[in-house]
């Protein structure tokens, strides 16, 4: 398998090692090949395609390349955000990922109960609905609530005990839209579940390893 992680819209960059380089280094260890790319059309040559925090918009021309890579050519993409539309970042992603059904809500979600650090929006939660081989219970930090819709599906969930900043409780954290050609679309509130803070706690290595193997 080929993974692009695009550093075509002011991503935060597979390169920083900082953040990253656990999950570079995990993904090469199962033979996911993963690399940074920064030429938008050459994004579509790899199976996977990882928009993590594009902070730059897209152009039409673009979102219609996308459109095409998920509904004829059966790519994988994923898209991440951030809690209260830090940096735009969710209407960024929304200009894409709304017209599948799934929309990033620009708030945050606290849980009293199930967090770490002592920092409410590090959210924990064991209501995994997918990619859930091997998985129990994953961190998820700093996560928007996202809407479903339109046939999308519920990959994670916050548990009972979470609250959006509006006051719904359990919010989803992660959906997906399949298509017929074998595309996915996959949206996920937070985009530092995968970063060196988080991938070794709890079950994350194992529920991000499945998210790109497609191990639901």
């Amino acid at each position: 398998m080929k993974v692009a992680w695009s550093a075509t819209h002011q991503e935060f960059l597979l390169t920083d090692g900082y953040y990253f380089s656990g999950l570079y280094k995990e993904l090469c260890k199962r033979n996911i090949e993963i690399e940074e790319v920064d030429n938008f059309d050459r994004l579509f040559e790899y199976d996977v395609i990882v928009f993590n925090y594009p902070e730059n918009p897209f152009s039409n021309e673009e979102k219609e390349k996308i459109r095409e890579a998920l509904q004829q050519k059966g790519k994988k993409i994923i898209f991440t955000a951030h809690f209260k539309n830090k940096d735009g970042v969710s209407e960024i992603c929304n200009s894409i990922t709304r017209d599948y059904g799934i929309n990033i809500l620009p708030e945050g979600i606290k849980d009293e109960i199930h967090h770490l650090e002592d920092d409410l929006f590090i959210i924990t939660t064991d209501e995994v609905k997918l990619y859930r081989k091997g998985v129990k219970e994953v961190v998820f930090p700093y996560s928007a609530p996202l809407e479903v819709g339109n046939g999308a599906e519920v990959v994670l969930e916050a548990r009972k005990t979470s609250l959006t900043d509006s006051g719904k409780k359990s919010p989803v954290l992660i959906a997906q839209k399949r298509f017929e050609s074998g595309g996915k679309l996959i949206v996920c509130g937070s985009c530092i579940f995968w970063d060196n803070f988080s991938l070794f706690r709890l079950d994350n290595l194992q529920f991000v390893v499945n998210i790109f193997e497609g191990a639901e």
